[in-house]
């Protein structure tokens, strides 16, 4: 198998092939940064939480 490489901030994703196609090639943290971080916080900066339970800011 070939490296998963993320397709936001060029590291390697340790995800199962099939999560990291569900995650459009990225680790989770970058998926939700590039699509959902916005969608519940218009503005937020990335190290503030957006109000998502998952938002990785706010763990």
């Amino acid at each position: 198998m070939s490296d998963q490489i993320c397709q936001r901030c060029g590291e390697t994703v340790e995800l199962s092939r099939e999560d990291y196609e569900i995650f459009e090639r990225m680790h989770f943290e970058c998926f939700h940064f590039a699509f959902e971080h916005d969608l519940h916080k218009p503005g937020a900066a990335e190290d503030e939480d957006c109000g998502d339970p998952v938002c990785p800011a706010g763990a």
